[in-house]
């Protein structure tokens, strides 16, 4: 008998336990998934006219900005600007210098891709 109340408290407990974590991690979920269960950086990066493929040869630093996007405090601003609205995400968004980067790396492969007859002014 000692062991069935010894599984059922044990089991009792980790219920317990289970009741407290989960809406800590349900929170967590919808602060850093938007309403269309994706990151929101990729809908910033969408925005922005990017693609994860974009940032090929740069996983870690992909890595790195998955990770900010996941703990960032801002995801409230971050949801008006891609609504439109708000301020400009240099002034809240931890990933706004990468994302900076990764455009210009884009314009820059881009560039390199335009053959240099198209690159010659305008004809008079």
């Amino acid at each position: 008998m000692g062991t069935l109340l010894t599984t059922i408290v044990i089991v009792g407990l980790l219920l317990f336990a289970a009741a407290a974590v989960v809406p800590g991690v349900v929170a967590v979920w919808r602060r850093v998934m938007n309403d269309s269960g994706t990151l929101q950086l990729w809908q910033m990066m969408r925005r922005r006219g990017l693609k994860p493929e974009d940032a090929a040869g740069e996983e870690r630093a992909l890595a790195v900005a998955v990770r900010r996007c996941t703990l960032c405090p801002s995801t409230e601003q971050c949801e008006r600007w891609l609504a439109g609205e708000g301020e400009a995400p240099e002034s809240f968004c931890p990933n706004a210098t990468y994302l900076e980067n990764l455009e210009r790396s884009k314009r820059r492969a881009a560039a390199k891709l335009i053959p240099t007859s198209a690159k010659v002014a305008a004809p008079r």
